[in-house]
């Protein structure tokens, strides 16, 4: 399934486009720093004021901003599997998606994340290698 284009690269796409709306960077910036792996430990430790655009200052809506960056961490899963759909993007991104708590990475969780990998035989280069070819989709 890598490399073929289906609703979930393009989930991971509009996570792509939500990061950059939230920060101000690009998909790639001139160093060629991918912005989903600068992105991911903020997100991974919820660090919104890091994540945002410094050129907000404190001029956002912090439950909003929030809730964006939730909805970008989630479209930019590791496992397309685990990324949501468009519709539950939507209502997440509209707050009708019920209370939202933002999960805290643990140990176990990533655990779990590394067996899934396991199984489905998809190692950090080949998870480079799709997120390479999504970028190239991004900036097209």
């Amino acid at each position: 399934m890598h490399g073929i284009i289906n609703e979930k690269t393009d989930v991971f796409a509009y996570g792509v486009l939500l990061l950059e709306l939230i920060t101000g960077r690009r998909a790639v910036d001139s160093s060629r720093q991918s912005l989903v792996m600068w992105a991911k430990p903020l997100l991974d430790m919820n660090n919104v004021k890091e994540l945002a655009d410094p050129r907000l200052g404190d001029a956002y809506d912090l439950g909003e901003m929030k809730r964006a960056s939730l909805t970008a961490s989630m479209c930019i899963q590791h496992l397309s599997t685990m990324r949501p759909d468009m519709n539950r993007v939507l209502k997440i991104l509209k707050g009708e998606d019920g209370h939202l708590e933002w999960k805290q990475s643990s140990v176990s969780s990533r655990a779990l994340l590394l067996d899934a990998c396991d199984l489905e035989d998809y190692s950090c280069t080949a998870y480079l290698n799709d997120l390479n070819r999504h970028m190239q989709l991004v900036l097209e």
